[in-house]
């Protein structure tokens, strides 16, 4: 039976009110063929359920990302392949770190943060390639609203 690629999102200010940065978790479980490419505002918003309203896309800059291998970021439990990639894609394809995220560790957590925050106002996708089959990672992603990038 295949296994089917799954993604828990959650946010610390998913509607980044201008007060408090938004700190999004993005736990991830690769499919047998080692793959993710999962909407992050969609899975967030059906996890919420139907009586809940949820934004449907990420507005602000991204401060940092930290990668995380493991289940829940454990960094021991079903590990990534080494060097497998990650890349986060807005609605038009392209690659919001610019490629930064490719080759990530399989044994230790890393953080990419970016000579200048990255604006973001749309629903971003996580993809994964390479991962290996049924493996897991944890993605933290810290945006801020243009408030507080200032």
């Amino acid at each position: 039976m295949a296994t089917l690629a799954t993604l828990t999102v959650t946010m610390s200010n998913p509607y980044g009110d201008m007060a408090d940065p938004n700190k999004i978790v993005l736990d991830w479980k690769s499919t047998d063929l080692g793959v993710v490419s999962i909407a992050i505002c969609s899975t967030f918003a059906t996890a919420q359920g139907a009586m809940k309203v949820s934004p449907k896309k990420l507005r602000g800059f991204i401060r940092a990302i930290e990668t995380i291998p493991g289940l829940l970021g454990d960094l021991t439990t079903t590990l990534p392949t080494t060097l497998y990639d990650i890349t986060i894609l807005d609605a038009y394809g392209l690659d919001v770190t610019a490629g930064v995220l490719a080759d990530r560790s399989a044994a230790v957590a890393e953080t990419e943060v970016p000579i200048s925050p990255l604006y973001v106002d749309s629903e971003l996708t996580l993809t994964i390639a390479n991962a290996g089959n049924a493996k897991t990672g944890r993605i933290i992603i810290e945006m801020a609203s243009d408030a507080t990038v200032r």
